[in-house]
Formats: C-alpha cells, sequence, structure tokens
C-alpha cells in the first residue's frame, strides 16, 4: 500500500516537472488562468471591457513621458491585472500608451513580438530596455521611467 502511494507521488512530483520544463522550453500559450463569468464573457468578444476611469493630468503626462522613452506594455486581452493597469491610467492616458496585445485572438495581436521578447506573464511592462513583469502602480513607472512630472495621481 506504502509503495504504490509513494509511487503515485513520484509520479506526480515528475509529471509535474516535466510539464514546467516542457513550458519553459515551448512557445508562450496564451490562455486565460482562471474560467469565472467576467472572464468568459470577454473571450466570447475577444477583446477588453471598457475602461470606466477617466485620467487626470498627471496620468496623461507620465503616458506621454512612457511614450517619448519607447516604453511598451505586452498584456492580453482577458488578463484581468492588465485591465486593472489601464484603469490606472484612465481612458485618455492609455490610449498614449504603446500596447502589445500577446494574444492572436485579441485586437492588433502581435504575439510574434511578445515571443522574441520572451514575456512570460501579463502585464509585462518594457522600459528602457528591462522588463517588468506584473502590474505596476503610476509611482514604480514614474521612478523606474525617469519621469519628472507632477504625480498626484488619480487613479
Amino acid at each position: 500500500m506504502k509503495y504504490s502511494i509513494i509511487t503515485g507521488l513520484l509520479a506526480v512530483s515528475l509529471t509535474l516537472s516535466t510539464s514546467i520544463a516542457t513550458a519553459k522550453e515551448a512557445p508562450l500559450a496564451f490562455s486565460p488562468n482562471s474560467q469565472n463569468s467576467i472572464t468568459n464573457k470577454i473571450l466570447k468578444n475577444q477583446k477588453s471591457p471598457p475602461l470606466k476611469n477617466s485620467s487626470g493630468a498627471a496620468e496623461i503626462s507620465l503616458a506621454q513621458h512612457l511614450k517619448s522613452i519607447k516604453a511598451k506594455m505586452y498584456g492580453a486581452f482577458w488578463c484581468s491585472h492588465c485591465h486593472h493597469q489601464k484603469e490606472l491610467f484612465g481612458k485618455q492616458a492609455w490610449t498614449t500608451i504603446t500596447y502589445i496585445e500577446c494574444d492572436p485572438k485579441g485586437t492588433n495581436p502581435r504575439p510574434d513580438l511578445c515571443q522574441k521578447a520572451k514575456i512570460t506573464g501579463f502585464p509585462t511592462w518594457e522600459i528602457k530596455g528591462k522588463f517588468y513583469p506584473g502590474r505596476q502602480s503610476l509611482e514604480t513607472l514614474s521612478q523606474i521611467s525617469g519621469y519628472k512630472g507632477k504625480r498626484n495621481f488619480k487613479n
């Protein structure tokens, strides 16, 4: 009895190790991590929900700065963290950001650029040749990009 339990655990362990190793070597597979009703609705429409927040002057100024230094955000239309990142900028400022859609089913997709940049999670920012995975506060984006403008962000 113990032998089969241990064997079973080893088999699971080996399977997981193999899957992880294979995932690192394989091209990115773009699919949502969770299957809730909001994600399912987004997947059906194949585009992000509309942004609700408006932008303040500081958000617009930061977005213009990020554009001027050629910063990019890689993401996927179904990614809730990407949507939250966009909401931090607000509607007006977000239109200035260079956004790379990594999911081939999204609007204006560029999965080739995401694979070339070796993007493994969303969102990921590319700023001054360095990559910053995960959702970033506007303050953090200001610091890592060298933004010198006002930081009275409203979102």
